[in-house]
C-alpha cells in the first residue's frame, strides 16, 4: 500500500542560478516553500540538489559519484556549501511557516547502502508535521574514500524504502520537451518510450558544471523509481503553483511531463 506522502526534489537549476557560482535563487527558493505552507493535507519530505553551490565546488576539486580519495579540503568546502544552501531554504521554510528539519545524507546510508530504518524515521516525523530536508552532498564510503551522492539518487533511495503517494522533480523547464526547439512538452511518457534513442540523447544534455548528470540522471532516477509502480511527475519549479497542482491533483491534472509507471505482463 502506498503512503500518503509527498516526496518532492528541489532540483539545483531551480534553487540556484547554475551559470553564476554561489548565488541561491530567493524568489524560487521562497515562491516554492511558500506555496509548500499550504499543504496541509499530506506529509511532505523535501530533497534539494546542490545547483552552483556544491556542484561548483565538486567541479572544482574533481569529485564524482565513483568513490576516491578526493582532497579532504575540498571534502570539507563542498559539504559545507551544501549546509549553507541547505540553511538558505530552510530559513525560507520558517518564514512561511512550514517546520523544517536538516537531515544530513550521511545519516542515511552506510557505505553508500540505504538505512531503512533512518530512512522511515523521516516518514514518522513527516507525520507529525515536520518537513525532514535532506539534500545531495559528499559522503564517506570507507577507508578514506568519499563520493557524491546526488540528491537524485537520494529520491530514489527514499522513494524505494518509503512507496510514497506523490513523487515530483522541480526543475527550470516546462518538463520533458519531445523537440527542444520547438519547446514541444510531453505531458506523459512511458519507461519504453523515455529509452528511445533521440528522445534520451535529448534528456540527456547538462551543463559543464553538473558532475551528476542533469536532466539526464533525473529521468534514470525516475525510470527505476516508476518500475516500482509510482508515476513520476516533472514540473516547472520556477512556477511554484505548479507543485501545489501536482501534490494535489497527480498525474491526472497538472502541468509538466508524468513518467508513467511499467505496466506488468500478465502472467496469464
Amino acid at each position: 500500500m502506498r503512503r500518503n506522502l509527498a516526496l518532492i526534489k528541489m532540483g539545483g537549476s531551480v534553487v540556484t542560478f547554475k551559470n553564476r557560482p554561489l548565488s541561491a535563487n530567493y524568489p524560487a527558493i521562497n515562491g516554492i516553500a511558500k506555496a509548500l505552507s499550504s499543504l496541509k493535507e499530506i506529509p511532505i519530505i523535501l530533497v534539494h540538489g546542490g545547483g552552483s553551490f556544491g556542484h561548483y565546488w565538486s567541479v572544482r576539486y574533481g569529485m564524482h559519484t565513483r568513490p576516491d580519495n578526493y582532497d579532504i579540503h575540498g571534502i570539507s568546502i563542498v559539504h559545507e556549501s551544501m549546509v549553507a544552501l541547505n540553511q538558505i531554504i530552510t530559513s525560507s521554510m520558517i518564514k512561511n511557516g512550514l517546520n523544517p528539519y536538516s537531515v544530513c545524507a550521511m545519516s542515511l546510508t552506510s557505505h553508500k547502502i540505504p538505512l531503512k530504518v533512518k530512512i522511515n524515521q523521516l516518514y514518522a516525523m513527516a507525520r507529525t508535521g515536520i518537513v525532514p530536508v535532506t539534500f545531495g552532498d559528499v559522503i564517506h564510503i570507507s577507508d578514506g574514500k568519499y563520493s557524491i551522492l546526488s540528491g537524485d539518487v537520494i529520491m530514489t533511495m527514499l522513494a524505494k524504502a518509503l512507496n510514497p503517494s506523490k513523487v515530483i522533480f522541480t526543475v527550470n523547464t516546462e518538463g520533458i520537451y519531445k523537440d527542444m526547439k520547438d519547446e514541444e512538452l510531453i505531458h506523459e511518457v512511458t519507461s519504453a518510450e523515455i529509452r528511445d534513442a533521440r528522445l534520451f540523447r535529448i534528456t540527456r544534455a547538462k551543463t559543464s558544471a553538473d558532475i551528476t548528470g542533469g536532466m539526464g540522471r533525473k529521468v534514470e532516477e525516475a525510470l527505476k523509481i516508476s518500475s516500482n509502480g509510482a508515476p513520476v511527475m516533472i514540473v516547472n519549479g520556477l512556477k511554484p503553483e505548479r507543485v501545489t497542482q501536482a501534490v494535489r491533483h497527480g498525474p491526472e491534472d497538472f502541468k509538466g511531463t508524468v513518467i508513467t509507471a511499467r505496466r506488468r505482463r500478465s502472467s496469464g
